[in-house]
């Protein structure tokens, strides 16, 4: 049975050592999890990670904005999270 390569452990290390070789020293670990999961998408989600990222330039560009803290605010009580102090 093939392993997908998102999956596969020697593949992300390869992934890893590249981009160290490459200047990417500066990394975090959730850095490089974030890159290599963007360099693994499929087409259809890259396509709609494209899609929404134009979707919310549009929205900005048409002054449909809000208050990041009004936002933040409406998420936390949606989801039951603690206010952070």
């Amino acid at each position: 049975m093939a392993t997908d390569r998102s999956n596969d452990l020697r593949a992300f290390t390869s992934f890893v050592e590249q981009q160290l070789s490459n200047g990417g020293a500066h990394l975090t670990l959730d850095d490089a999890l974030t890159l290599w999961e963007c360099e693994n998408q499929s087409d259809q989600e890259r396509d709609e990670t494209l899609q929404a990222i134009r979707q919310g330039l549009a929205d900005v560009e048409a002054g449909r904005v809000r208050p990041a803290r009004e936002a933040i605010t409406e998420l936390r009580r949606k989801h039951n999270l603690a206010k952070l102090s």
